[in-house]
């Protein structure tokens, strides 16, 4: 079944991109990426807010490099479902307070470059769309969970009269 490995693969190169777009955005002028009001203030100190809005573009740029190689897919799909699972947090809570109509910067200086603007309630479907691409990797990336070997390299396996693995 060969459609399955390319769901996987395709899932995981979409998302890898959807990372590193983000992750670069930021990083590509961190200083306005961040500029965007804190909207948990009750939630993190100041120490750990700083913390995360200086190394969330760099782990971001980490994750979407490693879907996209295939090193470890399945376990960086795990990670990546975290950092989705905050997002939908984040902007779920966004909405709750009222403000779905305001830009999320969540692509920095990419959304600039792009010319788009997208918003909070945007943001929210995208992100649930990231969580279905995380979803397909895990259930069709070939390999096991912990696999380093890049999906480009990987040997197709073909199978003698007798079941055994050959090649």
């Amino acid at each position: 079944m060969r459609y399955r490995f390319w769901v996987g693969v395709g899932a995981s190169i979409i998302l890898g991109l959807i990372f590193v777009a983000a992750g670069v955005g930021k990083l590509l002028h961190q200083v306005e990426a961040f500029s965007i009001p804190f909207y948990f203030p009750d939630f993190l100190t100041p120490a750990l807010a700083k913390t995360v809005h200086i190394w969330l573009p760099r782990i971001e740029l980490i994750v979407g490099l490693l879907l996209i190689i295939g090193i470890a897919a399945k376990f960086t799909s795990v990670f990546s479902l975290v950092l989705i699972a905050g997002f939908i947090a984040s902007n779920s809570w966004l909405l709750s307070q009222g403000l779905g109509n305001e830009p999320c910067g969540c692509f920095g200086m990419a959304e600039r470059i792009a010319q788009v603007k997208l918003l909070v309630i945007d943001s929210l479907y995208f992100d649930i769309g990231m969580l279905g691409l995380a979803l397909l990797i895990l259930i069709y990336y070939p390999g096991k969970f912990f696999t380093l070997r890049p999906w480009f390299l990987r040997t197709r396996m073909a199978n003698d009269s007798m079941g055994r693995k050959v090649g």
